[in-house]
Protein backbone atom coordinates (compact mmCIF):
# COMPACT_ATOMS: atom_id res chain seq x y z
CA UNK A 1 0.00 0.00 0.00
CA UNK A 2 1.30 3.46 -1.12
CA UNK A 3 2.30 5.78 1.69
CA UNK A 4 -0.34 7.99 0.29
CA UNK A 5 -3.14 5.90 0.33
CA UNK A 6 -4.71 6.49 2.79
CA UNK A 7 -4.87 10.65 2.29
CA UNK A 8 -6.60 12.23 -0.23
CA UNK A 9 -5.32 15.42 -2.46
CA UNK A 10 -7.92 17.57 -0.95
CA UNK A 11 -7.60 16.21 2.53
CA UNK A 12 -4.04 17.64 2.03
CA UNK A 13 -3.85 20.91 0.65
CA UNK A 14 -7.22 21.81 3.47
CA UNK A 15 -5.22 20.73 6.18
CA UNK A 16 -2.79 22.36 8.24
CA UNK A 17 0.56 19.68 8.23
CA UNK A 18 1.67 20.78 5.04
CA UNK A 19 5.29 19.47 3.84
CA UNK A 20 4.90 16.36 6.13
CA UNK A 21 5.63 13.73 3.52
CA UNK A 22 9.58 15.03 3.53
CA UNK A 23 9.63 13.58 7.36
CA UNK A 24 9.29 10.40 9.09
CA UNK A 25 8.67 10.46 12.74
CA UNK A 26 10.73 9.10 15.51
CA UNK A 27 8.28 6.28 16.19
CA UNK A 28 8.20 5.09 12.53
CA UNK A 29 12.21 5.37 13.05
CA UNK A 30 12.40 2.92 15.89
CA UNK A 31 9.49 0.44 14.94
CA UNK A 32 11.25 -0.07 11.31
CA UNK A 33 14.77 -0.38 13.46
CA UNK A 34 13.31 -3.15 15.34
CA UNK A 35 11.47 -4.87 11.97
CA UNK A 36 14.60 -4.32 9.93
CA UNK A 37 17.83 -5.07 12.24
CA UNK A 38 16.47 -7.16 14.99
CA UNK A 39 15.77 -10.87 15.19
CA UNK A 40 16.77 -14.22 14.38
CA UNK A 41 19.65 -14.01 11.65
CA UNK A 42 19.65 -10.18 11.87
CA UNK A 43 22.08 -7.27 13.16
CA UNK A 44 21.17 -7.51 16.24
CA UNK A 45 19.40 -10.78 18.05
CA UNK A 46 17.86 -9.13 20.60
CA UNK A 47 17.61 -5.87 22.11
CA UNK A 48 14.53 -3.95 24.35
CA UNK A 49 12.18 -1.31 21.72
CA UNK A 50 13.67 0.70 25.07
CA UNK A 51 17.39 0.44 24.22
CA UNK A 52 16.54 1.30 20.69
CA UNK A 53 14.01 4.24 21.62
CA UNK A 54 17.35 6.26 23.87
CA UNK A 55 19.52 5.54 20.91
CA UNK A 56 17.58 6.91 18.44
CA UNK A 57 16.94 10.13 20.70
CA UNK A 58 20.67 10.49 21.19
CA UNK A 59 20.83 10.12 17.38
CA UNK A 60 18.24 12.34 16.76
CA UNK A 61 19.76 14.88 19.04
CA UNK A 62 22.89 15.14 17.45
CA UNK A 63 22.21 15.13 13.89
CA UNK A 64 19.56 17.96 15.28
CA UNK A 65 23.38 20.07 16.18
CA UNK A 66 25.21 19.79 13.08
CA UNK A 67 23.12 17.90 10.16
CA UNK A 68 19.48 18.94 9.64
CA UNK A 69 18.72 22.50 8.86
CA UNK A 70 17.88 24.56 11.65
CA UNK A 71 14.27 25.77 10.78
CA UNK A 72 13.60 27.16 15.01
CA UNK A 73 12.98 31.23 14.75
CA UNK A 74 11.45 33.65 17.03
CA UNK A 75 11.31 37.22 16.21
CA UNK A 76 10.27 40.09 18.94
CA UNK A 77 10.25 44.09 18.92
CA UNK A 78 13.15 44.71 20.98
CA UNK A 79 11.71 46.20 24.64
CA UNK A 80 13.87 49.03 26.13
CA UNK A 81 15.43 46.35 28.10
CA UNK A 82 17.35 45.44 24.87
CA UNK A 83 16.85 41.75 26.75
CA UNK A 84 15.66 39.03 24.68
CA UNK A 85 14.72 35.99 27.04
CA UNK A 86 16.00 32.30 25.23
CA UNK A 87 14.03 30.02 24.18
CA UNK A 88 11.95 27.16 25.84
CA UNK A 89 14.09 24.75 23.75
CA UNK A 90 17.20 26.79 23.29
CA UNK A 91 20.33 25.10 22.80
CA UNK A 92 22.58 27.50 20.40
CA UNK A 93 21.78 30.00 18.10
CA UNK A 94 22.84 30.32 14.48
CA UNK A 95 22.04 33.54 13.44
CA UNK A 96 21.04 36.82 15.23
CA UNK A 97 19.29 39.59 12.88
CA UNK A 98 17.55 42.49 13.34
CA UNK A 99 14.94 43.30 9.96
CA UNK A 100 15.44 46.66 8.11
CA UNK A 101 12.32 48.26 6.70
CA UNK A 102 12.68 46.51 3.56
CA UNK A 103 12.18 43.04 5.19
CA UNK A 104 15.91 42.52 5.18
CA UNK A 105 18.12 40.86 7.59
CA UNK A 106 20.39 42.53 9.34
CA UNK A 107 23.25 40.56 10.32
CA UNK A 108 24.16 41.31 14.46
CA UNK A 109 27.64 40.06 15.42
CA UNK A 110 28.43 38.49 18.70
CA UNK A 111 30.43 40.19 21.36
CA UNK A 112 33.14 39.05 24.16
CA UNK A 113 34.36 42.13 24.79
CA UNK A 114 31.82 42.54 27.78
CA UNK A 115 29.35 40.52 29.78
CA UNK A 116 26.65 40.89 33.00
CA UNK A 117 28.79 39.65 35.98
CA UNK A 118 27.58 39.33 39.46
CA UNK A 119 27.53 42.67 41.04
CA UNK A 120 28.89 42.00 44.74
CA UNK A 121 27.12 44.07 46.88
CA UNK A 122 29.60 46.69 49.20
CA UNK A 123 30.08 48.89 51.77
CA UNK A 124 30.65 52.71 50.90
CA UNK A 125 34.35 52.55 51.65
CA UNK A 126 34.23 49.34 48.81
CA UNK A 127 35.01 46.80 51.38
CA UNK A 128 32.44 43.27 50.84
CA UNK A 129 29.40 43.70 52.21
CA UNK A 130 28.01 40.76 54.40
CA UNK A 131 24.61 41.79 55.23
CA UNK A 132 25.49 43.07 58.40
CA UNK A 133 22.87 45.59 57.70
CA UNK A 134 22.23 45.67 54.03
CA UNK A 135 17.96 45.17 53.43
CA UNK A 136 17.34 41.55 52.18
CA UNK A 137 14.38 42.91 49.46
CA UNK A 138 13.75 45.04 46.64
CA UNK A 139 11.81 47.90 46.27
CA UNK A 140 11.05 47.98 49.84
CA UNK A 141 9.83 51.42 50.31
CA UNK A 142 7.60 51.64 47.17
CA UNK A 143 9.09 54.78 45.88
CA UNK A 144 9.19 53.54 42.69
CA UNK A 145 6.27 55.06 41.15
CA UNK A 146 4.42 52.89 38.83
CA UNK A 147 7.38 50.52 39.03
CA UNK A 148 7.36 49.55 42.50
CA UNK A 149 5.86 46.41 42.30
CA UNK A 150 7.91 45.39 39.70
CA UNK A 151 9.54 42.95 42.37
CA UNK A 152 6.35 41.83 44.24
CA UNK A 153 3.84 39.65 43.43
CA UNK A 154 0.24 40.15 44.26
CA UNK A 155 -3.09 38.19 44.92
CA UNK A 156 -5.06 37.41 41.77
CA UNK A 157 -8.22 39.50 41.16
CA UNK A 158 -11.42 38.18 43.14
CA UNK A 159 -14.52 38.34 41.53
CA UNK A 160 -18.43 37.10 41.51
CA UNK A 161 -19.27 34.57 38.44
CA UNK A 162 -23.13 34.01 37.14
CA UNK A 163 -24.80 32.24 40.13
CA UNK A 164 -22.73 33.85 42.64
CA UNK A 165 -19.82 31.48 42.03
CA UNK A 166 -16.21 33.01 42.77
CA UNK A 167 -12.94 32.53 41.19
CA UNK A 168 -9.67 34.03 40.44
CA UNK A 169 -8.14 35.90 37.18
CA UNK A 170 -5.22 38.10 36.10
CA UNK A 171 -5.46 41.83 35.89
CA UNK A 172 -2.89 43.37 33.13
CA UNK A 173 -1.25 46.03 35.72
CA UNK A 174 -0.62 43.89 38.20
CA UNK A 175 -3.49 44.95 40.60
CA UNK A 176 -6.47 43.62 41.74
CA UNK A 177 -10.41 43.81 41.35
CA UNK A 178 -13.70 42.81 42.13
CA UNK A 179 -16.70 43.34 40.07
CA UNK A 180 -20.32 41.27 40.53
CA UNK A 181 -22.73 40.07 37.49
CA UNK A 182 -25.77 40.86 39.08
CA UNK A 183 -25.38 44.12 38.26
CA UNK A 184 -23.55 46.19 35.62
CA UNK A 185 -20.34 47.66 37.30
CA UNK A 186 -16.60 48.60 35.96
CA UNK A 187 -13.42 46.66 37.80
CA UNK A 188 -11.72 48.66 40.22
CA UNK A 189 -8.00 48.17 41.27
CA UNK A 190 -7.89 47.42 45.12
CA UNK A 191 -4.25 47.08 45.44
CA UNK A 192 -1.13 49.54 44.55
CA UNK A 193 0.86 52.42 45.47
CA UNK A 194 -0.05 54.98 46.29
CA UNK A 195 2.27 58.62 47.37
CA UNK A 196 4.53 55.81 47.62
CA UNK A 197 2.99 53.63 50.09
CA UNK A 198 1.37 50.03 49.45
CA UNK A 199 -2.33 50.30 49.57
CA UNK A 200 -4.75 47.57 50.26
CA UNK A 201 -8.46 48.55 48.92
CA UNK A 202 -11.34 46.20 50.38
CA UNK A 203 -14.35 46.02 49.13
CA UNK A 204 -16.90 43.79 50.71
CA UNK A 205 -18.18 41.03 48.40
CA UNK A 206 -20.96 38.24 49.15
CA UNK A 207 -24.11 36.20 47.40
CA UNK A 208 -27.24 34.69 48.58
CA UNK A 209 -26.00 33.10 51.33
CA UNK A 210 -23.96 35.82 53.46
CA UNK A 211 -21.45 38.60 52.99
CA UNK A 212 -17.81 38.56 53.29
CA UNK A 213 -14.49 40.78 53.58
CA UNK A 214 -11.40 39.97 51.66
CA UNK A 215 -8.07 39.01 52.86
CA UNK A 216 -5.38 40.60 50.14
CA UNK A 217 -1.52 39.83 49.97
CA UNK A 218 1.53 40.62 48.41
CA UNK A 219 4.58 38.65 48.46
CA UNK A 220 8.29 38.61 47.24
CA UNK A 221 11.28 35.79 47.52
CA UNK A 222 14.11 36.42 49.29
CA UNK A 223 17.59 35.22 49.27
CA UNK A 224 18.73 33.52 53.44
CA UNK A 225 21.31 31.22 51.89
CA UNK A 226 24.11 31.32 54.19
CA UNK A 227 22.38 33.48 56.81
CA UNK A 228 21.04 32.44 60.44
CA UNK A 229 18.99 35.18 61.86
CA UNK A 230 17.33 38.32 60.36
CA UNK A 231 14.94 40.83 61.64
CA UNK A 232 11.81 41.94 60.11
CA UNK A 233 10.62 46.03 60.50
CA UNK A 234 7.77 47.93 58.75
CA UNK A 235 5.11 50.28 59.00
CA UNK A 236 1.77 49.71 58.29
CA UNK A 237 -1.78 51.72 59.48
CA UNK A 238 -4.89 49.79 60.00
CA UNK A 239 -8.70 50.85 61.02
CA UNK A 240 -10.94 50.12 63.82
CA UNK A 241 -14.61 49.37 63.21
CA UNK A 242 -16.85 52.61 62.65
CA UNK A 243 -20.14 53.58 61.48
CA UNK A 244 -18.39 57.01 59.95
CA UNK A 245 -15.85 57.55 57.21
CA UNK A 246 -12.66 56.77 58.87
CA UNK A 247 -9.65 59.06 58.60
CA UNK A 248 -5.71 57.89 59.10
CA UNK A 249 -3.20 59.30 61.45
CA UNK A 250 -2.68 62.40 58.77
CA UNK A 251 -6.92 62.93 58.76
CA UNK A 252 -6.28 61.53 55.02
CA UNK A 253 -10.10 59.51 54.31
CA UNK A 254 -9.13 56.27 54.05
CA UNK A 255 -12.85 54.63 53.72
CA UNK A 256 -15.86 55.61 51.94
CA UNK A 257 -18.74 57.51 53.61
CA UNK A 258 -20.30 54.74 55.48
CA UNK A 259 -23.73 54.80 53.80
CA UNK A 260 -24.84 55.01 50.28
CA UNK A 261 -28.38 55.77 48.71
CA UNK A 262 -30.77 52.83 46.58
CA UNK A 263 -30.51 53.91 42.89
CA UNK A 264 -32.42 52.88 40.22
CA UNK A 265 -30.63 49.46 38.54
CA UNK A 266 -29.78 48.32 41.47
CA UNK A 267 -29.97 45.24 43.00
CA UNK A 268 -32.42 46.91 45.92
CA UNK A 269 -34.40 48.55 43.00
CA UNK A 270 -36.14 47.17 39.60
CA UNK A 271 -34.98 49.00 37.02
CA UNK A 272 -38.65 50.92 36.62
CA UNK A 273 -37.97 52.67 39.22
CA UNK A 274 -39.88 50.87 41.92
CA UNK A 275 -39.12 48.79 45.05
CA UNK A 276 -37.81 45.22 43.97
CA UNK A 277 -36.19 42.29 46.41
CA UNK A 278 -33.19 42.51 47.55
CA UNK A 279 -31.04 40.17 49.93
CA UNK A 280 -32.43 42.18 53.21
CA UNK A 281 -35.32 42.30 51.64
CA UNK A 282 -37.70 45.67 50.16
CA UNK A 283 -35.72 48.76 49.72
CA UNK A 284 -37.22 51.42 47.95
CA UNK A 285 -35.15 53.98 45.27
CA UNK A 286 -34.04 56.76 47.54
CA UNK A 287 -33.42 54.58 50.92
CA UNK A 288 -30.24 54.99 52.90
CA UNK A 289 -28.62 52.17 53.89
CA UNK A 290 -25.95 52.23 56.54
CA UNK A 291 -22.77 50.35 56.66
CA UNK A 292 -20.52 49.30 59.58
CA UNK A 293 -16.79 49.86 58.30
CA UNK A 294 -15.25 46.72 60.04
CA UNK A 295 -11.61 46.55 61.77
CA UNK A 296 -9.11 45.59 59.34
CA UNK A 297 -5.77 43.71 59.97
CA UNK A 298 -2.37 44.18 58.26
CA UNK A 299 0.74 41.35 58.65
CA UNK A 300 4.31 41.40 57.69
CA UNK A 301 5.97 38.89 57.79
CA UNK A 302 8.15 35.46 56.45
CA UNK A 303 6.50 31.88 55.15
CA UNK A 304 7.58 29.60 53.26
CA UNK A 305 4.61 29.61 51.19
CA UNK A 306 3.78 32.39 48.99
CA UNK A 307 0.87 34.21 49.33
CA UNK A 308 -2.76 32.73 48.19
CA UNK A 309 -4.59 33.73 45.29
CA UNK A 310 -7.70 33.73 46.05
CA UNK A 311 -8.82 36.38 48.73
CA UNK A 312 -12.35 35.66 49.27
CA UNK A 313 -12.40 34.80 53.11
CA UNK A 314 -15.70 32.61 51.93
CA UNK A 315 -16.62 29.26 50.89
CA UNK A 316 -19.03 29.57 47.94
CA UNK A 317 -17.86 26.20 46.13
CA UNK A 318 -16.75 24.25 48.59
CA UNK A 319 -13.06 25.01 48.35
CA UNK A 320 -10.53 28.03 49.00
CA UNK A 321 -11.82 28.57 52.52
CA UNK A 322 -10.63 30.35 54.44
CA UNK A 323 -7.90 31.62 52.51
CA UNK A 324 -4.87 31.24 53.41
CA UNK A 325 -4.32 35.23 53.41
CA UNK A 326 -6.47 35.62 56.43
CA UNK A 327 -4.75 33.19 58.79
CA UNK A 328 -1.54 33.52 60.74
CA UNK A 329 -1.05 29.74 59.81
CA UNK A 330 0.39 30.99 56.81
CA UNK A 331 3.55 32.80 58.40
CA UNK A 332 5.22 29.90 59.25
CA UNK A 333 8.65 31.70 60.22
CA UNK A 334 7.24 34.93 62.09
CA UNK A 335 5.47 37.85 61.68
CA UNK A 336 4.71 41.09 63.09
CA UNK A 337 1.05 42.59 62.95
CA UNK A 338 -1.18 46.13 63.43
CA UNK A 339 -4.83 46.14 64.04
CA UNK A 340 -8.42 47.79 64.72
CA UNK A 341 -6.47 51.69 64.10
CA UNK A 342 -2.92 50.32 65.39
CA UNK A 343 -0.56 52.85 63.47
CA UNK A 344 3.75 53.33 63.26
CA UNK A 345 6.84 51.19 63.31
CA UNK A 346 6.87 47.42 64.13
CA UNK A 347 9.68 45.04 64.17
CA UNK A 348 10.50 41.67 65.08
CA UNK A 349 14.34 40.63 66.03
CA UNK A 350 15.99 36.89 66.36
CA UNK A 351 14.18 34.93 63.24
CA UNK A 352 15.72 31.87 62.67
CA UNK A 353 16.03 31.16 59.00
CA UNK A 354 19.22 29.23 59.36
CA UNK A 355 17.02 26.20 57.99
CA UNK A 356 16.13 27.75 54.71
CA UNK A 357 17.74 28.95 51.36
CA UNK A 358 15.07 31.13 49.97
CA UNK A 359 12.11 32.78 52.09
CA UNK A 360 9.11 34.76 51.35
CA UNK A 361 8.54 38.51 52.53
CA UNK A 362 4.52 38.28 52.57
CA UNK A 363 2.51 41.07 53.85
CA UNK A 364 -1.49 40.22 53.90
CA UNK A 365 -4.52 42.52 54.63
CA UNK A 366 -7.77 41.55 56.06
CA UNK A 367 -11.07 43.29 55.88
CA UNK A 368 -13.93 41.04 57.29
CA UNK A 369 -16.80 43.29 56.30
CA UNK A 370 -20.12 42.34 57.61
CA UNK A 371 -21.90 44.76 55.74
CA UNK A 372 -22.44 45.15 51.59
CA UNK A 373 -23.12 47.62 48.93
CA UNK A 374 -25.66 45.89 46.20
CA UNK A 375 -25.72 49.05 44.09
CA UNK A 376 -23.85 49.10 40.93
CA UNK A 377 -20.54 49.97 42.10
CA UNK A 378 -19.22 48.06 44.62
CA UNK A 379 -15.82 50.30 44.75
CA UNK A 380 -18.45 52.93 46.34
CA UNK A 381 -18.00 50.71 49.99
CA UNK A 382 -14.39 50.48 50.59
CA UNK A 383 -11.80 50.60 53.83
CA UNK A 384 -8.18 51.11 52.96
CA UNK A 385 -4.57 50.11 54.86
CA UNK A 386 -1.28 50.92 53.95
CA UNK A 387 2.33 49.62 54.75
CA UNK A 388 5.63 51.20 54.05
CA UNK A 389 9.56 50.94 54.75
CA UNK A 390 9.71 46.88 54.73
CA UNK A 391 13.00 45.42 55.29
CA UNK A 392 14.49 42.09 56.56
CA UNK A 393 18.08 42.45 57.82
CA UNK A 394 20.91 40.27 58.77
CA UNK A 395 21.48 40.37 62.48
CA UNK A 396 24.79 38.53 62.29
CA UNK A 397 25.85 38.32 58.35
CA UNK A 398 25.98 36.14 55.79
CA UNK A 399 29.24 33.44 55.21
CA UNK A 400 28.73 34.25 51.26
CA UNK A 401 29.00 37.22 48.62
CA UNK A 402 25.44 39.20 48.38
CA UNK A 403 24.24 40.25 45.12
CA UNK A 404 23.91 44.22 45.37
CA UNK A 405 19.75 43.72 43.75
CA UNK A 406 20.80 45.90 41.39
CA UNK A 407 21.80 45.57 37.50
CA UNK A 408 25.82 45.49 36.94
CA UNK A 409 27.33 48.49 35.91
CA UNK A 410 28.65 46.38 33.11
CA UNK A 411 25.81 45.92 31.80
CA UNK A 412 24.31 49.37 32.16
CA UNK A 413 27.04 50.76 30.79
CA UNK A 414 26.93 48.51 27.53
CA UNK A 415 23.27 49.08 26.88
CA UNK A 416 23.31 52.91 27.61
CA UNK A 417 25.96 54.18 25.31
CA UNK A 418 26.07 54.80 21.86
CA UNK A 419 28.35 52.23 19.80
CA UNK A 420 31.37 54.36 18.44
CA UNK A 421 30.49 52.95 14.97
CA UNK A 422 27.19 54.73 14.78
CA UNK A 423 29.33 58.00 15.31
CA UNK A 424 32.00 57.22 12.60
CA UNK A 425 31.14 59.78 9.93
CA UNK A 426 32.90 57.16 7.47
CA UNK A 427 29.59 55.38 7.28
CA UNK A 428 27.76 56.34 4.30
CA UNK A 429 23.98 54.97 3.67
CA UNK A 430 25.04 51.83 5.96
CA UNK A 431 28.42 51.22 4.25
CA UNK A 432 31.76 51.41 4.95
CA UNK A 433 34.30 53.90 3.94
CA UNK A 434 38.21 54.35 4.31
CA UNK A 435 39.19 57.46 6.14
CA UNK A 436 41.01 59.51 3.07
CA UNK A 437 41.81 55.64 1.56
CA UNK A 438 43.50 55.30 4.93
CA UNK A 439 42.49 53.32 7.98
CA UNK A 440 45.29 51.46 10.01
CA UNK A 441 44.67 48.75 12.86
CA UNK A 442 40.84 48.43 11.72
CA UNK A 443 39.33 45.14 13.70
CA UNK A 444 36.96 44.34 10.89
CA UNK A 445 34.69 42.62 13.52
CA UNK A 446 33.56 46.05 14.61
CA UNK A 447 33.86 47.58 11.31
CA UNK A 448 29.85 47.53 10.77
CA UNK A 449 26.51 49.17 12.30
CA UNK A 450 23.99 46.68 12.44
CA UNK A 451 25.03 46.13 16.16
CA UNK A 452 26.10 43.71 18.34
CA UNK A 453 25.18 40.97 21.53
CA UNK A 454 26.05 38.65 23.61
CA UNK A 455 24.10 35.99 25.48
CA UNK A 456 23.73 35.75 29.39
CA UNK A 457 23.74 31.69 30.34
CA UNK A 458 23.48 32.70 33.82
CA UNK A 459 20.55 34.76 33.61
CA UNK A 460 18.99 32.83 30.25
CA UNK A 461 18.63 36.54 28.15
CA UNK A 462 20.30 37.53 25.15
CA UNK A 463 21.85 41.39 25.64
CA UNK A 464 21.71 43.78 23.04
CA UNK A 465 23.73 47.16 22.03
CA UNK A 466 21.94 50.15 22.37
CA UNK A 467 21.55 50.97 18.65
CA UNK A 468 19.18 47.59 18.37
CA UNK A 469 16.34 49.27 20.64
CA UNK A 470 12.90 49.41 19.03
CA UNK A 471 13.87 47.00 16.19
CA UNK A 472 12.71 44.02 15.08
CA UNK A 473 14.78 41.14 16.31
CA UNK A 474 14.77 37.78 14.63
CA UNK A 475 16.65 34.55 16.59
CA UNK A 476 17.43 31.49 14.35
CA UNK A 477 18.36 28.68 16.79
CA UNK A 478 19.00 25.12 17.00
CA UNK A 479 17.59 22.76 19.53
CA UNK A 480 17.95 18.97 19.84
CA UNK A 481 14.53 18.23 18.47
CA UNK A 482 13.21 16.68 21.39
CA UNK A 483 11.00 19.15 22.87
CA UNK A 484 7.47 17.63 21.88
CA UNK A 485 6.61 14.80 20.21
CA UNK A 486 5.55 16.51 16.99
CA UNK A 487 8.95 17.88 16.70
CA UNK A 488 10.80 14.09 17.16
CA UNK A 489 10.81 13.49 13.26
CA UNK A 490 13.43 13.15 10.59
CA UNK A 491 14.02 14.46 7.09
CA UNK A 492 14.19 11.65 4.78
CA UNK A 493 17.22 12.25 3.01
CA UNK A 494 18.84 11.68 6.87
CA UNK A 495 16.54 8.24 7.60
CA UNK A 496 19.68 6.28 6.51
CA UNK A 497 21.78 7.73 8.82
CA UNK A 498 19.40 7.69 12.17
CA UNK A 499 19.31 3.82 11.49
CA UNK A 500 23.28 3.53 11.17
CA UNK A 501 23.47 5.95 14.25
CA UNK A 502 21.06 3.55 16.21
CA UNK A 503 22.92 0.59 15.80
CA UNK A 504 26.25 2.16 16.44
CA UNK A 505 25.16 3.29 19.40
CA UNK A 506 23.48 -0.45 20.06
CA UNK A 507 26.39 -2.11 19.48
CA UNK A 508 28.72 0.48 21.64
CA UNK A 509 26.86 -0.60 24.82
CA UNK A 510 26.96 -4.60 24.09
CA UNK A 511 29.78 -6.34 25.81
CA UNK A 512 31.63 -8.62 23.88
CA UNK A 513 31.63 -6.61 20.93
CA UNK A 514 35.37 -6.69 18.98
CA UNK A 515 37.08 -3.57 17.88
CA UNK A 516 37.40 -4.06 14.53
CA UNK A 517 33.42 -4.82 14.05
CA UNK A 518 32.24 -1.76 16.36
CA UNK A 519 34.78 0.36 14.43
CA UNK A 520 33.02 -0.84 10.94
CA UNK A 521 29.75 0.36 12.67
CA UNK A 522 31.44 3.88 13.74
CA UNK A 523 32.89 3.89 10.05
CA UNK A 524 29.39 3.20 8.82
CA UNK A 525 27.63 5.72 11.05
CA UNK A 526 30.07 8.55 9.44
CA UNK A 527 29.90 7.88 5.77
CA UNK A 528 25.71 7.99 6.25
CA UNK A 529 26.11 11.38 8.12
CA UNK A 530 28.54 12.79 5.40
CA UNK A 531 25.47 11.53 2.76
CA UNK A 532 22.90 13.07 4.87
CA UNK A 533 24.70 16.53 5.15
CA UNK A 534 25.31 16.63 1.91
CA UNK A 535 21.85 15.85 0.88
CA UNK A 536 20.48 18.20 2.87
CA UNK A 537 22.96 21.13 1.75
CA UNK A 538 20.81 21.59 -1.15
CA UNK A 539 22.91 23.06 -3.34
CA UNK A 540 21.25 23.05 -6.72
CA UNK A 541 23.57 23.71 -9.88
CA UNK A 542 21.27 26.61 -11.02
CA UNK A 543 22.58 28.60 -7.77
CA UNK A 544 26.15 27.75 -8.37
CA UNK A 545 26.08 29.03 -11.60
CA UNK A 546 24.62 32.58 -10.58
CA UNK A 547 27.10 32.57 -8.29
CA UNK A 548 30.13 32.04 -10.95
CA UNK A 549 28.23 34.25 -13.31
CA UNK A 550 29.24 36.99 -10.42
CA UNK A 551 32.82 35.82 -10.47
CA UNK A 552 33.15 37.43 -13.76
CA UNK A 553 32.88 40.90 -12.60
CA UNK A 554 35.73 43.31 -12.97
CA UNK A 555 36.22 44.35 -9.27
CA UNK A 556 38.57 47.85 -9.19
CA UNK A 557 41.19 48.37 -6.92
Amino acid sequence: MGLLDNITQKDYYEGTDLGSYQFVSLEDIINQFMFIYVGEEKVISKVSRTDVAFWAQRALAELSFDTFKSIKAQQIDLPPSLTMILPHDYVNYTQLSWVDAAGIKRPLYSTNDTSNPFQVLQTSDGDYDFLMESNLINNNDFSDGANSLAEWIQSLQSYVSSGANYGTGTVADGGIFQYSTYVPGTPYITSGVDNNELFFKHSPRGANDGIYGTAQAVWQLIDVSGIDYVSIEATAETTATSSSQVTNSSSVAVSSVASWIVEQNNYYASDNGTAGAGQNGVTAVGSTINVTIPTTTVRVGLSTTPGANVTSMSNFNGDDYPTANGTTDIFDIGYIQWTAGEFGLKSQEGIDVSAYDQVYILITSIAPWTDLNWGNNLGDIFVKTTVDNVSVQSQVGSNQLSHSGQVSSTWSSYKSITPSENNNDDYEDETYWPNQGERYGLDPQHAQINGSFYIDDLRGKINFSSNISGKTVILDYISDSLGTDGEMQVHKFAEDAMYKHILCGVMSSRANIGRGQLAYYKKDKFASTRQAKLRLSSIKFKDITQTLRGKSKQIKH
